[in-house]
């Protein structure tokens, strides 16, 4: 499972973007994807005193997946490689 995460100040960024997104009621958001890349949950937490009942779907939230989307496809493809004090490397696949 990979879980991307937006906090606050990177909501407030898209928020500034696009200030009829919808989002404003919104501190933090994540998206989960399974291994395949399916997306299995969004969560997101609201500010204090905000709607429960506000319906968070639309513009703001595309914007958010199709960054979620991106980063997942960033993180399947990469490689980190660690190097050890004695010199030997091991490369790990980022999963």
């Amino acid at each position: 499972m990979t879980v991307i995460r937006f906090t606050e100040p990177q909501i407030a960024l898209v928020m500034r973007a696009h200030p009829n997104c919808n989002l404003d009621h919104l501190t933090e958001l994540s998206f989960e994807f399974d291994q395949a890349g399916k997306i299995i949950d969004c969560i997101g937490t609201i500010k204090d005193g905000g709607n429960t009942d506000y319906d968070y779907a639309g513009d703001g939230l595309a914007r958010l997946y199709a960054t979620a989307r991106r980063q997942f496809t960033t993180r399947q493809t990469s490689a980190t490689i660690l190097q050890f004090p004695d010199g030997e490397r091991l490369a790990k696949g980022v999963a």
